[in-house]
């Protein structure tokens, strides 16, 4: 995963966070397998046949969710989350650290806080026994997902605040010019 990005340290997974990191993978293969089909299968229906696929629309959309929030921990445990580094170049090696340590306490607070939002928006979905319309899949499940997901890659922003509090190597975010490598 990490080829394209030479300076960024690869985070080998060990034990249990391995077998999460495999789970996640599979689930976000899936997720991405089934979107393809099915849109595939929605499109070819609509056009060809003057038929569309009954649900698409609903699965397409609780797919992409269960794509988006499964692939979060592990984005963010490897730490490659899109960043800007409109400052790095004018820090030092103890500037950056201290920004470092600052994002990844702002990951966990920010992580924390919508992992708890998501959960208590979950527990009231199930208080309604709120449905999808066309497939009538009920809609507390996805979100409970979600919020254990996004638990999942606040321990992960956690576990990155400790290695950089600790002192980790300081990266680099400065970018290699256009058409050269890293």
């Amino acid at each position: 995963m990490n080829q394209d990005l030479p300076d960024i340290p690869r985070v080998h997974a060990r034990g249990l966070a391995r077998v999460a990191e495999w789970l996640l993978d599979a689930v976000c293969v899936a997720a991405l397998a089934l979107l393809s089909g099915i849109t595939s299968l929605d499109v070819v229906g609509r056009y060809v046949f003057n038929a569309p696929l009954q649900g698409a629309y609903e699965s397409s959309e609780l797919l992409l969710a269960v794509l988006v929030f499964a692939a979060l921990p592990r984005v963010t445990w490897h730490r490659q989350h899109l960043t800007v580094g409109m400052i790095d170049g004018l820090l030092g090696h103890a500037g950056r650290r201290i920004q470092q340590v600052a994002v990844a306490l702002v990951s966990v607070l920010v992580l924390s806080t919508l992992a708890y939002y998501l959960w208590r928006h979950a527990a009231q979905l199930a208080s309604y026994g709120d449905m999808s319309n066309a497939l009538q899949l009920p809609i507390a499940p996805f979100a409970y997902a979600a919020a254990c997901l996004t638990a999942l890659a606040a321990l992960a922003a956690l576990q990155g605040l400790f290695v950089h509090a600790l002192g980790a190597p300081v990266q680099q975010q400065v970018a290699a010019p256009a058409g050269q490598k890293g």
